[in-house]
């Protein structure tokens, strides 16, 4: 048989499998050809994302010219093999296999978390025998070790296929996990023997095939044919990662990697996959409240609008709409970001901004690309704060271009030094925090031009693009189109503290927490005549609030995000709302029908901003002063919630603990 080239340029090769010829580029390994058929081989030690190991030795298979059976995770396929993935050798080598994994291994399925999604339980219906030659009994061990703030380890189930230790050596860097001891008594555990903890520690119980790894957060929580899955945008940073989330009887309670999604490349961070437990929260508001003679009492959402109205219109009848302002969007959908700036430009507002934090700018103008261009560049640098806690899938994304590619990584406060360290290699990804905006300038100067360039901007609030190209900028509208400059978020608040600014409208932001000084923030919001906030708790911001509005979560919700690569993706709702809260849109719709502005609809709204993202202009860069002066931020830290329960600091996650 002769080979032949793909549309792509690579060499083809045909093999047979169980009868059936395929061609597969040359070098496939024989795993992932007979998935091209949807033949399955069955497999622990090997995965996709980590090659193969060669451990386990389920996957065996019979090749014609090969007197032994072959393991088929680490055997690449040549031109003219045939191949049998079934037959008496074939299925009396894994029944022994099995059989040795069964030796020690408790007979708990009633009880194991991973019970009706365990490849060990599938795998020993379809070929495991019906009885067993060994007569000792089971060699037993610890059970429901504490392995970290995320995750408990049995290791009587554990059947060292070394896919979690592979991970955290090949795909986070860590090098945590190691395998102590040697033959039966050999056991995952950490190399130092301190808590497993990083930023990706959740994904090795997906990885797990059995039910050693299970997390602390789902453990005895439920079956999984029990649950109701749902596919949404994880919308804890600005990467908008694909996942699941699995709910029962109305409750969250746990979400899960999409393996196919090409934006988080199969990953998810435990940021993404731990932080949900403030949905069910009794803390939640549930209640519009309104200060009243200094106290916040309930009031129903009928008048909640009512007074939120009138403060609007007599602002505007008495010092006109530069007395009004408006901030949010960055945790909005981009449909209720749309409709925050339709609204208040109706009414001859131009004071918006969704900025109430560190960051300046979240587009990168000309040179902005997808996510996956990072996967071809030779050299990435890092100006600003590093994405590793900003977007931690984002970072994965580096370390995978580094093994890939040996990129080189680098990370410097000075362009020209970093332009030197760059030297003549071409395909060049600029990652930029999006908070100093001459940095911006400075770097995107030095590097543009004579380069294959690839700018990424990293954001404190996971739509922050989207908010920018819906015109939720005081200087330009949807799609960028250009506008008369009117005032920032910063300038909302001077302007607050002067007296001149009477009512302020925010949403889903916390400047009394997160802006460069929020002491002087929180001033502002104090000094504002009529302050309204929308939030899912009672935020520092909400604290100084005339009106608070109990919103909805991303979980919560229909609509879209755009994350930093420029992605349009969807919001899918998989949980119930508490009673009494609304999304954000909703408060708009019943504002604007209040104050007599005419919206869109739901389908229109969709329309429209899907044309504000396709037609945006972009003809800027780093650092452009459209994005409106200087802010330097100030160093600080924020500390968040671990999967463990307890609170660490965190550069990263501006205001998602409300």
């Amino acid at each position: 048989m002769s080979a032949t080239l793909s549309a792509a340029g690579e060499q083809l090769v045909t093999v047979t499998i169980d009868g059936i010829e395929v061609r597969v580029p040359k070098g496939t390994l024989l795993v992932e050809a007979a998935k091209s058929i949807a033949q399955e081989i069955p497999v622990y030690c090997y995965h996709t994302k980590l090659g193969p190991a060669g451990l386990c030795r389920i996957c065996m298979v019979e090749i014609e010219g090969m007197p032994k059976l072959q393991i088929a995770c680490n055997l690449s396929v040549t031109d003219g093999m045939i191949v049998r993935t079934k037959g008496p050798r074939v299925d009396a080598a894994r029944a022994t296999v099995l059989e040795l994994f069964l030796v020690n291994h408790p007979l708990d399925c009633p009880i194991c978390d991973k019970g009706g999604e365990c490849d060990l339980q599938d795998y020993a219906l379809a070929y495991g025998r019906g009885s067993s030659d060994v007569a000792d009994p089971k060699l037993a061990k610890p059970k429901a070790a504490d392995l970290g703030p995320t995750i408990v380890l049995d290791e009587e189930r554990c059947i060292v296929c070394q896919r979690c230790v592979r991970f955290d050596d090949v795909i986070a860097r860590e090098s945590q996990l190691v395998v102590k001891e040697r033959g039966a008594r050999d056991i995952i555990a950490t190399a130092t023997g301190q808590p497993y903890r990083h930023n990706f520690t959740g994904n090795v119980t997906e990885l797990c095939p059995v039910g050693a790894l299970t997390s602390k957060t789902y453990r005895f929580k439920s079956r999984p044919w029990d649950l109701d899955r749902t596919q949404t945008t994880c919308a804890q940073c600005s990467v908008g990662c694909q996942q699941y989330a699995d709910m029962r009887y109305g409750k969250l309670l746990r979400t899960m990697l999409v393996e196919d999604d090409p934006i988080s490349d199969g990953w998810l961070c435990d940021r993404g996959r731990y932080n949900i437990g403030f949905y069910d929260s009794p803390r939640r508001l549930t209640q519009p409240l309104y200060r009243k003679n200094g106290r916040l009492v309930q009031i129903g959402w009928d008048d909640a609008f009512l007074l939120w109205s009138k403060a609007i219109r007599q602002a505007i009848a008495t010092h006109g709409p530069p007395s009004v302002g408006a901030i949010g969007g960055g945790r909005l959908t981009n449909e209720e970001a749309f409709l925050l700036q339709h609204l208040f430009r109706a009414l001859g507002v131009a004071n918006l901004d969704w900025r109430a934090g560190r960051q300046r700018q979240a587009t990168p103008g000309r040179n902005g690309a997808t996510l996956s261009a990072l996967d071809r560049c030779q050299a990435i640098v890092v100006a600003g704060e590093s994405p590793q806690e900003r977007a931690p899938v984002f970072w994965l994304r580096m370390q995978k271009a580094r093994r890939a590619n040996d990129a080189l990584i680098v990370e410097s406060s000075d362009p020209q030094r970093a332009r030197r360290e760059v030297g003549d290699l071409q395909r060049v990804a600029l990652v930029w925090d999006g908070c100093d905006l001459s940095v911006g300038r400075s770097f995107a100067w030095s590097f543009e031009g004579g380069s294959d360039l690839a700018l990424f901007v990293t954001g404190e609030q996971n739509n922050a693009r989207g908010a920018e190209a819906m015109g939720m900028l005081p200087g330009s509208g949807p799609g960028f189109a250009p506008l008369a400059r009117a005032l920032d978020g910063y300038e909302m608040f001077e302007a607050a503290r002067r007296g001149e600014l009477s009512v302020l409208s925010i949403f889903g932001a916390n400047p009394a927490r997160n802006a460069n000084d929020p002491r002087e923030a929180a001033a502002a919001l104090s000094a504002t005549e009529f302050l309204v906030v929308s939030d899912l708790f009672m935020t520092e911001t909400a604290e100084h609030a005339t009106l608070v509005l109990p919103a909805k979560g991303a979980f919560e919700k229909h609509g879209t995000t755009a994350n930093f690569g420029g992605e349009l993706l969807p919001l899918t709702p998989s949980l119930q709302a508490p009673d009494f809260t609304l999304a954000d849109g909703e408060m708009l719709d019943a504002l604007a029908e209040q104050l007599g502005v005419a919206v869109p609809t739901y389908d229109e709204l969709h329309g429209l901003v899907v044309n504000a993202v396709a037609k945006a202009d972009l003809d800027f860069a780093l650092g452009d002063e459209r994005f409106g002066p200087d802010r330097t931020p100030s160093p600080r830290t924020v500390k968040i919630l671990d999967g463990g329960g307890t609170w660490r600091n965190d550069p990263t996650l501006e205001g998602l603990r409300s």
